[in-house]
């Protein structure tokens, strides 16, 4: 959790204020080398030793959570000029991408850590002549193997012919069973497990 600066609590809680609060955006999109710095604001913004492109984005209610889903929030960014569209439609639709968002203040840019960091993954997107609509939500962990190694009885999970295999021989015959293994005394498999049926 980002504790907010003094010069943010300070800003917050001023009755007027000439400054904005400013949202601003960074994708980092495969196959672009430079991630997409975008501010939600009518002028450039020179922060954290980069420029911040000036352009109109805004965000959806969060959608409802009804606990079989991961939580998600669409990001709606302006098709002015198809300009963001033909970089979706080159790249993949921005599937994966890493979204984040950051809320900093126009009077503090020298202020390099920001007052709300949040970070998300482009789940889907679709387009509109108006809009680009980013739906952005936590990356699933469930899509991820934990812990990476299984223990299986009568399978090698070593790749034949690699460093932890070790056989560096002319047979290329392995179906990773201690049948077909080359060496072994080197196979992965956890012999010593009993079945349970």
């Amino acid at each position: 959790m980002n504790l907010w600066s003094t010069a943010g609590i300070l800003e917050k809680n001023k009755l007027a204020n000439d400054k904005p609060f400013l949202i601003v955006l960074e994708m980092v999109v495969a196959g672009i080398d430079e991630p997409i710095r975008l501010v939600r604001d009518n002028v450039d913004c020179e922060w954290n030793g980069e420029t911040w492109q000036r352009f109109p984005f805004d965000f959806d209610n969060l959608t409802t959570q009804d606990g079989k889903e991961i939580p998600s929030v669409n990001l709606k960014v302006s098709n002015v000029q198809g300009l963001i569209q033909g970089y979706v439609q080159r790249y993949r639709g921005f599937c994966d991408a890493n979204v984040k968002v950051m809320v900093i203040h126009a009077a503090h840019l020298d202020n390099t850590i920001p007052e709300i960091e949040l970070d998300f993954v482009v789940k889907q997107t679709s387009y509109t002549e108006e809009w680009v609509t980013f739906s952005i939500g936590a990356s699933n962990d469930h899509s991820f193997r934990f812990p990476i190694w299984r223990y299986m009885t009568k399978f090698c999970p070593f790749r034949f012919k690699n460093i932890q295999c070790g056989y560096n021989g002319s047979l290329d015959i392995c179906d990773n069973t201690l049948a077909t293994c080359r060496i072994p005394k080197r196979f992965g498999g956890e012999s010593g497990l009993q079945n349970s049926r």
